[in-house]
């Protein structure tokens, strides 16, 4: 039974082979069975089956993998094996079967025992990968950057893995879990349907709360779908849109534009949307690669959107923009970014 660190490997993997997670869910009754049965050492355990599934690292020098023993009895060290142990029968602890005779703790208990040595941005970029439609791959998301990338490549489109809902629920059952503290403070504000690492940064620097390095917006909706009427297909030629992360009290649509929005048919369409969105009485903000390193253009764009929902912008000290400089830096580090 593959744990921590490794299943989130192997979740990536087959996200990003699949473009899903294939994965079977186990009943109550095959889990208390699979874990009665575990056992966790370098003997009873194939590396080489578990690299080629992407739970471990394919060069033998570096691999190493975390396994789940159902007792400190089942468990036997060795120096390329971390073992955890869990009751037989937890608790909302799913389990899923990978391949014949290989299983993985569920997406939602991964990312709680990964919180447990993440920090809060890293946890926070990890909970929108999940529970968004795309996902990481391995090569840039071990927290070691090798450099700048206007529009990550490190990323694949798949359908999500997770929903903020479940993780909640699964939090909710295990709550003595290690990591469960940070991924409740994460859950908390965590938002389904980013379609990539930037929406994902979109959404965090403007959504959370001011205490935790945001601006504060808590009303926002990721890739929320915007009807248009006769009055804004005319002006659009289009019968809706898809905006990026949509703010309605201020109707400010938040839009991410990539270097592939320089493209002739993308500006076309860019263009097109904003005829439609604007004939609703609906603001446009465009943010680019050089908005999210720069903490003070982004505290500009709150402000403009506090302004148009008739509210004040109120921290403006050198203690919240510290604040936001750490989050923002947390996330691209854990997207394979630059530090801004």
């Amino acid at each position: 039974m593959v744990s921590h660190e490794s299943a989130l490997r192997g979740i990536r993997f087959a996200r990003c082979r699949y473009a899903a997670l294939p994965w079977r869910p186990l009943s109550a009754r095959e889990v208390r069975d699979v874990m009665a049965r575990a056992r966790a050492s370098e003997r009873s355990v194939d590396l080489d089956e578990l690299a080629r599934h992407g739970f471990c690292p394919g060069n033998e020098d570096t691999r190493r993998v975390h396994l789940l023993a159902s007792s400190s009895a089942s468990r036997r060290r060795s120096e390329n094996v971390s073992i955890h142990t869990m009751g037989v029968s937890p608790r909302g602890a799913t389990l899923l079967e990978a391949a014949p005779g290989i299983f993985s703790v569920s997406v939602e208990l991964a990312f709680i025992q990964c919180c447990a040595t993440l920090s809060f941005p890293k946890a926070l970029a990890l909970g929108y990968e999940l529970c968004g439609t795309f996902s990481m791959c391995e090569h840039i998301s071990d927290g070691r950057p090798d450099e700048d990338r206007a529009d990550s490549s490190g990323y694949l489109e798949t359908e999500s893995a997770t929903t903020v809902a479940a993780l909640a629920r699964v939090a909710e059952r295990l709550p003595r879990t290690r990591g469960v503290k940070l991924a409740r403070s994460v859950i908390a504000h965590l938002l389904d349907g980013a379609r990539s690492p930037m929406e994902a940064i979109v959404a965090g620097m403007f959504h959370m709360p001011i205490s935790r390095g945001g601006l504060g917006i808590g009303e926002m909706q990721l890739n929320r779908r915007i009807d248009f009427n006769r009055l804004a297909s005319n002006a659009s030629g289009m019968p809706y849109t898809i905006c990026d992360a949509f703010i309605p009290s201020a109707r400010v649509d938040l839009e991410y534009n990539g270097g592939y929005h320089a493209e002739t048919v993308s500006r076309i369409h860019d263009e097109n949307r904003n005829r439609g969105l604007n004939a609703l009485g609906i603001t446009v903000i465009a943010l680019n690669h050089d908005t999210l390193r720069d903490v003070e253009a982004l505290e500009a764009v709150g402000s403009t959107i506090f302004h148009r929902a008739k509210m004040r912008y109120r921290d403006r000290s050198r203690e919240g923009a510290a604040r936001r400089v750490r989050l923002l830096n947390g996330m691209r580090e854990a997207f394979g970014l630059k530090p801004c």
